[in-house]
């Protein structure tokens, strides 16, 4: 992982490991956020609004599949809350 990924996790309040599945997912309050889970460590969540701006940002440093992969998750969480 580069420097300016590290930073960027970081500031997101995300660990400077490999990210292995990125989901939407429901938390016990009913609102659906975005999960990141690891191989090793407990898996972290964060809201959509939070993922966009961090997928945006994959995307200008040329991180596009992390961002896509970002993407689809918020898609598919605004999709499951209105349902």
């Amino acid at each position: 992982m580069t420097g300016a990924l590290s930073v960027l996790f970081s500031a997101n309040g995300l660990p400077d490991l490999p990210i292995i599945l990125v989901e939407p997912h429901r938390n016990r309050e009913g609102v659906w956020r975005i999960k990141f889970c690891y191989a090793d460590g407990e898996p972290l969540s964060m809201s959509s609004i939070q993922a966009s701006a961090l997928a945006c940002d994959l995307h200008q440093m040329g991180e596009t599949q992390l961002a896509d992969e970002i993407d689809d998750a918020v898609k598919s969480a605004k999709r499951y809350c209105s349902m």
